[in-house]
């Protein structure tokens, strides 16, 4: 009988390629933690981009929602700019008063001082818009005249 046909006796042939499998396994598991540790990594990346956009998402409400206020303001200033011109006209007109430099006059240069400010006002908020959305920074309602 020979080492061979020993079945209890592992021969250098068996004992190779008993190493080639420990070895085999051992690569696989290198790479498994490998990969694992890469997947562990998106894992990361992952979270902190959802929390980057989530960031920049309450940034853009925030910053939309202080566009839509200034508009508004922009619209009760002018609906004030424009009854109180309107009560200057029409006291001018009604009492046809020699001194041109009157209250009514003051009157006026206040409703134009709002209107300005109005004005700026929304084209703050346009750009801010235009900032978050990248379209023009000017709105149909905005006069750029």
């Amino acid at each position: 009988m020979t080492a061979s046909d020993n079945p209890e006796r592992p021969t250098d042939v068996d004992h190779g390629a008993a190493q080639a499998l420990d070895d085999d396994h051992r690569e696989r598991e290198n790479l498994a933690d490998k990969r694992e540790a890469a997947l562990d990594a998106r894992e990361v990346q992952a979270d902190a981009r959802d929390e980057a956009q989530s960031d920049r998402r309450k940034r853009a409400t925030h910053i939309l929602a202080a566009a839509d206020n200034r508009d508004h303001h922009a619209e009760a200033r002018d609906a004030a700019a424009t009854t109180r011109d309107t009560e200057a006209s029409l006291h001018s007109f009604l009492h046809d008063s020699a001194d041109e430099y009157g209250p009514a006059l003051k009157a006026r240069r206040s409703a134009a001082i709002d209107r300005t400010d109005s004005k700026t006002d929304r084209t703050s908020a346009a750009a801010d818009r235009f900032e978050l959305a990248g379209d023009e920074p000017t709105s149909p309602n905005v006069d750029n005249g």
